[in-house]
């Protein structure tokens, strides 16, 4: 089957219509296509370089210095299935990989409480007059996306310092902040209580709550069927359930179903 290449040339042909007249006016879809033009040419070319590290993909992993432990022997070349892996890869879309992923993912993995907070997602390129020179904004809730981009600003600031100095920098402020935050919330509502203000409980609570009087419910039934199988099996040539108590058993067991 031929390669349908008209969508391709759509910016062209626009153009064209536009010089001689049929259009009179510029789609709205037209400067974004002239900035950011689709590509022409269709053959899946192999990519050697990740763009993003300029790490090589036709690279090797190292060899293991030390004797396999299963068979004792040493392996000294790649075998086939790190070449089929890796020839694979060739054709595949790079990874893009950033930074500001990786401090990310730690900080999250230091401090996995911080994702329980409720949060309003905004997009970070909405505003772009925050002075990362410090780590609290106005009108921005202190998270760890606070910690990610104080991080960057020193990075940036000074270049000298090492990424880990400056994540443990932004760290610290991040933990000034959020334990003044804490004391003055504490400190306010005992103050409040102090006036007589009440508390209702979260919905939360509320919900545990009620999730347990349906269990304290389940464990009164669940233990009455457990006395009378156990009755059953003491007694088992008595018409122990015989009657309006075999009725009773039957419509309870209907309910619970």
């Amino acid at each position: 089957m031929k390669i349908q290449t008209n969508a391709v040339n759509l910016l062209e042909r626009t153009s064209s219509y536009f010089k001689a007249g049929l259009l009179k006016n510029i789609p709205a879809w037209y400067n974004v296509i002239a900035a950011v033009p689709p590509a022409k040419r269709f053959a899946r070319e192999p990519k050697f370089v990740n763009p993003s590290n300029n790490s090589s993909k036709t690279k090797y992993e190292g060899l293991n210095e030390y004797a396999d432990n299963y068979t004792g022997f040493f392996k000294t070349r790649p075998s086939a299935s790190d070449k089929t892996v890796q020839s694979s890869a060739l054709y595949k879309a790079p990874k893009m990989l950033y930074i500001e992923d990786k401090l990310r993912k730690i900080f999250y993995e230091q401090h996995p409480w911080e994702l329980s907070r409720p949060k309003v997602l905004i997009e970070n390129d909405i505003e772009t007059d925050f002075d990362w020179s410090c780590i609290q904004q106005l009108g921005r809730p202190l998270d760890g996306e606070s910690v990610v981009q104080r991080t960057l600003f020193l990075m940036k600031s000074d270049s000298s310092i090492k990424i880990l100095d400056a994540y443990e920098q932004a760290r610290f402020e991040f933990y000034s902040i959020r334990m003044r935050q804490e004391l003055e919330e504490q400190i306010a509502q005992e103050e409040a209580q102090m006036y007589g203000s009440i508390f209702k409980s979260t919905a939360i609570d509320h919900g545990v709550e009620k999730e347990q009087k349906v269990i304290d419910k389940w464990k009164i039934k669940a233990l009455e069927e457990v006395d009378i199988l156990s009755a059953k099996r003491a007694h088992q040539s008595s018409p122990w359930a015989s009657g309006e108590k075999a009725e009773e058993l039957d419509l309870n067991h209907e309910e619970s179903k």
